[in-house]
């Protein structure tokens, strides 16, 4: 765990790796107290066993997931997870609501990878830090996995956490950082993973999606890649998206609540 001030705050961090992903689990705090120390310390001990709950239920790498062994037509084990059916659920109505471009069939069997991370860390996020904010020395707590967040901060905070958004055309690089209060940022892109979902051939590079709920902004960041931007533009302004994308021949594109605007012209 490490600690830092900055401003009025200090920061309590700590990274944990799981599914091959640094998971940075943080709160803002007024004061350094011992026992705040050890309740956020246990708080990352647990989330550390979710996170092997999740990747035991959910990865498409483990013969013996759930995942695994519903592709491999063992549907029964549907049964056995209230997570496996809460998720199974929500990937039918994220299908819907993109118009087909999230698809947890895209490789031809079950796959809800596409909503998994931003479903767990938002999960997580809830039963394991948010309650931290009833503490009157928690400004704020954040869980990021590998650029997905979920944050909030107290009521009458003044904190904001800054969320560094990558540049696919410059790896290592930084396009801004976006503000983040009581939100959620996910970002997917064929640089982060290489082609991971089944899409339209597009000069899409990256998407970042802005919204209350990591859940949701993972779902649009997914099925944005797969639309491609003709038909993602389109979607933003029907859906009231908020986010930035990268094209490789239009450059960098910010949209906020379904209007659109090229960087250039902001």
């Amino acid at each position: 765990m490490t600690k830092k001030a900055n401003g009025q705050f200090h920061f309590l961090t700590h990274v944990v790796g799981k599914m091959n992903i640094p998971f940075t689990i943080s709160a803002a705090v007024f004061e350094e107290r011992p026992a705040l120390q050890e309740r956020f310390q246990q708080q990352c001990q647990k989330i550390a066993t979710d996170l092997d709950q999740v990747n035991a239920v959910f990865s498409p790498f483990k013969p013996d997931s759930l995942v695994s062994r519903y592709a491999d037509g063992e549907r029964e084990v549907m049964l056995d997870s209230t997570d496996f059916q809460e998720v199974f659920l929500m990937a039918d109505q994220a299908n819907q609501v993109t118009e087909g471009f999230f698809d947890q069939f895209f490789k031809g069997q079950y796959d809800p990878t596409g909503i998994v991370k931003g479903w767990a860390i938002e999960k997580i996020f809830n039963q394991r830090l948010r309650p931290l904010l009833t503490d009157s020395l928690v400004a704020g707590v954040a869980l990021n996995g590998r650029g997905d967040i979920q944050a909030a901060v107290a009521n009458d905070s003044e904190l904001t956490w800054m969320t560094g958004i990558e540049d696919p055309r410059q790896p290592g690089y930084l396009i801004g950082k976006y503000p983040l209060t009581n939100a959620a940022l996910a970002t997917s892109g064929v640089n982060k993973r290489g082609e991971h979902i089944k899409r339209v051939a597009s000069p899409l590079m990256q998407v970042t999606i802005v919204d209350h709920s990591l859940t949701i902004a993972d779902t649009w960041a997914t099925a944005g890649m797969a639309a491609g931007t003709k038909r993602f533009l389109e979607l933003i302004e029907k859906h009231q998206l908020t986010g930035v994308f990268i094209d490789a021949k239009i450059g960098e594109i910010i949209f906020e609540k379904g209007q659109v605007h090229h960087a250039q012209t902001l």
